[in-house]
């Protein structure tokens, strides 16, 4: 979406390249080094590189407490940048989810340095007009998100123009306006469709219902 990582997870639970096209690391585990692709740019034009990578990182570890959820935050001591397109990420121990962590779409690799604050709180971003790498950029972020494909994004670019997110906490209005057809798609946690109406669609071929990769087993 807006922010992407170095990593990418399968839908069969492996992790792929992304960002970054191979890596590579100490043989007791502490120091990684990842190589990073050379035809990234931000929304803007601006060229994505290991120092904004690792700008992005040290923005997340100079307020670790708001990442607690995050053990990564918690494991790095250092991430610099070799070269324009060498990054090297050191750790305390050897930690075996590293690669699963860095494929989580958290900001550790996706913003401008300069749209970086390290004050007030340490790491914040106005997204509305920082770029950001990923094949969306947001164009409104209020009551509703608005995001806009990201033209100048290096990989496949979305077959929409624009999408349009709304947060609706009432279970009864997200079903009347999905059946309403005021929104095109549901996406959350349990509960997210009181069970009479869930009664009503499931047996609609209208309707399918998709279970998040990441939570497959």
């Amino acid at each position: 979406m807006v922010y992407e990582p170095l990593v990418k997870y399968q839908a069969d639970g492996s992790v792929q390249p992304w960002l970054a096209t191979r890596w590579r690391h100490a043989a007791d585990g502490k120091t990684w080094w990842f190589t990073l692709r050379d035809d990234v740019t931000f929304s803007n034009g601006e060229p994505f590189n290991a120092q904004a990578a690792a700008a992005n990182f040290q923005a997340v570890l100079a307020n670790r407490q708001r990442h607690a959820w995050l053990e990564l935050a918690n494991q790095i001591t250092d991430v610099r940048a070799l070269s324009a397109t060498e990054l090297q990420i050191t750790l305390k121990s050897a930690y075996a989810p590293l690669l699963q962590e860095l494929a989580l779409p958290a900001r550790s690799a996706s913003s401008r340095p300069r749209s970086l604050s390290m004050a007030a709180p340490p790491g914040a971003l106005k997204p509305r007009s920082a770029p950001v790498r990923g094949d969306w950029r947001a164009r409104q972020l209020n009551q509703r998100d608005v995001l806009v494909r990201n033209e100048r994004y290096w990989g496949r670019k979305p077959a929409l123009q624009q999408i349009t997110i709304k947060v609706i906490p009432d279970a009864t209005s997200r079903a009347v306006a999905f059946e309403t057809g005021e929104i095109d798609m549901l996406y959350g946690d349990e509960g997210l469709l009181p069970l009479e109406h869930l009664r009503t669609l499931s047996p609609s071929p209208r309707y399918v219902a998709r279970l998040s990769a990441r939570w497959k087993r």
